[in-house]
């Protein structure tokens, strides 16, 4: 068992083959796909950073919506036939226009990516371009003139093809001339099946019925499957459609000798189109690795330099809304011991922590909000299902050999992960097999382990080894159900008994059943496994206490904060509204001094009047803004938010991390979690009373027609795009223009798929641009 069985195998363990077909998803090649599914080559150490730089860059430019696919595959045929020829180009095998067109635009896509690319493989995009300059001047140009970039084929424009092509049009016209002629004539129109001609096999046939077919009406090229149509050639038609195929021939063995004279120049460069070959599939390889992380919130890890490792929010890829947790080892640290109640959460926690390393030794990003990792030269996973009856292994045996194998060729600087390890034999004896495993791959070989299990010994050991993290997954005991919280520090209780009790109230069984194992087991036992359950209960309370504390405090700083920064807008809005209202009252001021019509008296009846309105006027606390929102730092499920974006009142669905997904008027919708506020009281926000008012000005939060998505992300896209619909809808705005730009980009994608289900709503691209759409509404008749 060797270093890519033992990675091979531990992909198999930690279903790979369903998030291999997840990462696959994102390639343009099969063969790509295939390389990854089946055959992920883990990355050299020295190469790791090199190669998480180019996944960077190409996922920076994802998040700028630059749709790479179109500008380095655009016109790549991903077909067999095509990577066949190129791969044995030097074998002087002819190309047919499709496979030739396949060499032509890897020669050409290589000129759009360096403008696209900045530092990506920058010396190696030079290098292209400047040995691939004569193949564009003498191959491109030419091989351009007569084929499109789709690989069709304009053989009339070939200077040798031109006049045979002629040649054959104008005779198929005057067959088919001839045949409508025959067709048409008395005698012949009497015997058809159906009057119309057909080409069979490169001839053309009119459909006789049987009982009317005699010799000199033509050769039988074909009968029907009843034998109740004959398809005849006709006589006169013969000879011109033997003069065609002539035609056909000459032409096939022009087309020959161009294909052979376009990939006899391509074979005198065969290293060189490989080589430019090859670079377009490693490309393809790392863009499907910046996309897969993209969509799925992965990190960039740090490699560290000292065996420390900080892995801040990992998760499980595969499983939706999954519990993020946070781990610390420090360079002394040999490991993690995982203990605690039975679908807790341990395996998912092992299962995620290898899954970082697996993904960073074949140069993906993480799924983490942070991490540093450090690299390892093999990764072992088993879990405790190794039973073989055909081979006659039980499923301890069957660990056993597992785990036999992989001491016997494991490297060092390793990391080696099992869960539930020797779960299937006695306890006692499986800790200190265990232990003494565990200590042979730290002290000799510097593994890195991790470990979950329900023995005690173990546990008990481990927690006092400083050199390990002990740690157990939480349960919630009012509610009765795990937290899938990973708590470092303490060792934790199995909860069997607790599980089976709460899970037989819906058995209505025997209560006597749980009391005699209760009285079975060892009161040391009970004794040792109560109190790591009391102790994680208390530990439990309280993190819950501390988590409202701070909650709380920083909720109240947050309130504080807000509050002097809309204090101090209002303020300096009414004082510009204070300021400018003056200003009016001086100018009438000014005015009225200036008027010589008025007597003294009305002057000052005047004045009396303008200072009493300006009075009206004047700011006073009454007139000052009243917010009922403020920050939240804890968001729950189902509770009714103020949304900044949508500037409404809307439910909350779920909560992924930094991005929360909530229902508004029936839809849901993703916003970034930062932009929820909490309402002060329950009541809906009033209006206070105020008389009709003509509003002259545009009422839409929209300040245009058109919403330009480049360079957006999704979260905020969506929000820009809604919000705009919305006032679409109310009759604020004609029409709607939404700019997302060409190709399979992920705006565009959500943007259809959302209108397709809006019956309200109509949509096309404008004017024919389809990195452009127009949205109107369907109005009642």
């Amino acid at each position: 068992m060797d270093t890519y069985n033992i990675l091979h195998q531990t992909l198999k363990n930690i279903d790979w083959p369903i998030i291999g077909q997840n990462i696959s998803f994102y390639s343009k090649f099969n063969l790509t796909k295939e390389h990854i599914t089946r055959n992920p080559i883990p990355i050299e150490e020295a190469n790791l950073e090199s190669q998480l730089g180019r996944v960077d860059e190409l996922y920076t430019l994802i998040s700028q919506d630059i749709d790479i696919d179109t500008i380095a595959f655009g016109n790549l045929a991903d077909s067999p036939e095509n990577h066949f020829f190129v791969n044995n180009l030097a074998k002087n095998i002819t190309g047919d226009f499709k496979q030739l067109n396949f060499a032509c635009v890897l020669i050409e896509n290589i000129i759009e990516l360096k403008s696209t690319l900045k530092d990506y493989q920058k010396e190696e995009i030079l290098f292209f371009l400047e040995k691939t300059q004569r193949l564009r001047q003498k191959f491109v140009r030419s091989f351009r003139n007569f084929v499109e970039k789709d690989g069709y084929a304009n053989l009339e424009k070939h200077p040798l093809l031109a006049v045979k092509i002629q040649e054959r049009n104008n005779l198929e016209a005057k067959i088919r001339e001839e045949v409508h002629r025959i067709l048409k004539s008395e005698d012949i129109e009497k015997r058809l099946q159906f009057s119309s001609f057909d080409i069979i096999n490169d001839r053309y046939v009119i459909p006789i019925r049987s009982d009317s077919y005699n010799g000199s009406i033509g050769i039988i090229v074909s009968r029907s499957s009843t034998g109740s149509t004959l398809f005849v050639e006709p006589t006169t038609v013969r000879e011109y459609a033997n003069k065609r195929m002539q035609i056909i021939a000459v032409i096939d063995e022009i087309i020959n000798r161009i294909c052979q004279d376009f990939s006899d120049q391509l074979r005198s460069e065969s290293k060189l189109i490989q080589s430019l070959y090859h670079f377009f599939l490693d490309l393809d390889y790392t863009l499907t690795q910046a996309k897969y992380s993209y969509h799925h919130n992965f990190v960039r890890p740090e490699i560290s330099p000292n065996n420390s490792e900080h892995i801040e929010n990992f998760f499980h890829p595969l499983i939706e809304n999954c519990r993020a947790n946070t781990i610390d080892f420090r360079p002394s640290h040999h490991g993690l011991i995982i203990s605690g109640p039975n679908t807790g959460g341990k395996t998912v926690t092992i299962k995620s922590i290898v899954l970082c390393h697996v993904f960073m030794k074949l140069g993906f990003f993480v799924p983490a909000t942070k991490a540093k990792l450090r690299p390892v030269e093999d990764i072992f996973y088993f879990d405790s299902d190794y039973q073989d009856l055909s081979h006659g292994l039980s499923s301890f045996a069957g660990e056993t050999t597992a785990i036999l194998k992989m001491l016997a060729e494991i490297k060092p600087n390793s990391l080696v992960a099992a869960d539930e390890i020797f779960n299937s034999t006695g306890s006692d004896e499986a800790s200190s097999l265990a232990i003494s495993i565990i200590n042979h791959l730290t002290q000799n070989l510097s593994a890195m382990i991790l470990i979950s299990t329900h023995h005690q010994l173990l546990k008990t050991t481990m927690q006092e080894n400083p050199s390990y993290i002990s740690a157990h997954v939480g349960y919630d005991f009012e509610k009765n159900i795990p937290t899938y919280n990973l708590i470092v520090g303490t060792p934790g209780s199995s909860m069997a008994l607790t599980i089976f009790e709460r899970l037989s109230h819906d058995y209505y069984l025997d209560r006597n059943i749980l009391q005699n194992a209760k009285s079975i087991l060892d009161k040391k036992y009970i004794t040792y496994e109560k109190l790591l359950q009391d102790l994680s209960q208390k530990k439990a309370e309280l993190d819950s206490l501390l988590i409202e504390n701070r909650d709380l405090n920083n909720q109240l700083k947050n309130q504080r904060k807000s509050m002097e920064g809309v204090l101090f807008l209002e303020k300096q809005k009414m004082y510009e509204q204070y300021k400018s209202q003056m200003e009016k009252q001086v100018k009438k001021i000014q005015e009225l001094r200036e008027d010589k019509d008025l007597t003294v008296k009305q002057k000052q009846k005047k004045a009396t009047e303008f200072k009493s309105m300006f009075n009206s006027q004047s700011p006073n606390q009454n007139q000052a803004q009243v917010f009922d929102v403020q920050p939240t730092e804890t968001l729950q499920e189902g509770k009714t938010y103020f949304s900044e974006l949508l500037k409404n009142d809307c439910v909350l669905v779920s909560v992924n991390r930094n991005k929360a997904t909530v229902t508004f008027r029936g839809k849901n919708i993703t916003v970034p979690t930062e932009s929820l506020y909490t309402p002060l009281n329950n009541t809906p926000r009033q209006k206070p009373n105020e008389k009709v008012k003509i509003n002259v000005f545009q009422s839409s939060a929209v300040s245009s027609v058109s919403v330009n998505g480049r360079g957006m992300r999704l979260e905020k896209f969506q929000s820009e795009v809604l919000s705009a619909i919305l006032s679409l809808q109310n009759g604020d705005i004609p029409y709607l223009l939404v700019v997302h730009g060409h190709g399979d980009g992920v705006l565009k994608k959500w943007l259809r798929d959302y209108l397709r289900k809006e019956k309200d709503l109509t949509w096309a691209p404008e004017d024919g641009n389809d990195g452009c759409t127009k949205i109107e509404v369907i109005r009642s008749s």
